[in-house]
């Protein structure tokens, strides 16, 4: 591993019932436009070297730490826990932390994880819903802020070329590069197999008193889930 690397992303998990999820948070961090290169993970990063050295560098070079939550993963902890200590790490640099949250995880509590990362419960975290994927992950790529060498060329050049477009016959389109919808299609749902509509604005009446995560996804994956337009906000 070069000691100089910099990287776009650091995921941090517990061996323990993180792994699969860890890998597939970097696969469909890839499909949003990742380098591989620059995703550290640390049984794909590390080939040689003093294993901690390798990590807090990593955390070092890296702005962003996703931090992955799943069912049971502060439960019997070892006493000097690899995984809470690279956590501490990226706290104390003042890292750009996402927790993510798979197995139905809606949110964690203080009093329930090391005093020493407590601060994760304060951090903005996305929720991972399964027949969301892509909307899941879509929402966390945007908090995750990259350097603009990582995006190909090609890719600038078409997001140049659309806008100027756009600007040049008097319309706007929303460009977002983790999202092929425009503003138009997107909706917003209660992330809950109970929630049974969608709704065209986050300040929906409906929505006040929501006891999951309201997430944005597009009309096309709320009609194919079942869902039907609110009454109060599609009218």
């Amino acid at each position: 591993m070069k000691h100089n690397s910099t990287y776009d992303v650091f995921i941090s998990y517990r061996r323990q019932g993180g792994a699969v999820k860890a890998e597939l948070t970097k696969n469909e961090l890839e499909k949003r436009g990742f380098k591989s290169s620059r995703i550290f993970l640390d049984t794909r990063s590390i080939s040689s070297g003093n294993y901690l050295d390798a990590i807090r560098n990593a955390i070092s070079n890296t702005e962003n730490i996703v931090v992955i939550i799943t069912k049971d993963c502060f439960m019997d902890l070892p006493a000097n826990s690899i995984w809470i200590n690279e956590i501490e790490y990226a706290i104390k640099l003042k890292k750009n932390i996402v927790p993510i949250y798979f197995d139905n995880i809606t949110e964690i509590k203080a009093d329930e994880i090391p005093f020493r990362i407590r601060h994760i419960v304060f951090e903005n975290a996305v929720q991972y819903v399964h027949q969301y994927t892509d909307a899941s992950f879509n929402r966390l790529a945007s908090r995750l802020p990259k350097h603009l060498h990582s995006h190909s060329t090609w890719n600038k050049w078409l997001i140049g070329g659309i806008m100027a477009a756009s600007i040049a016959t008097g319309s706007y389109i929303a460009i977002n590069n983790n999202n092929n919808y425009s503003k138009h299609t997107e909706v917003y749902v209660v992330s809950s197999p109970n929630s049974k509509s969608y709704h065209s604005t986050r300040n929906c009446p409906a929505l006040k008193n929501a006891k999951n995560e309201i997430i944005k996804i597009s009309i096309r994956e709320a009609k194919q889930d079942g869902k039907l337009p609110c009454k109060k906000c599609n009218k």
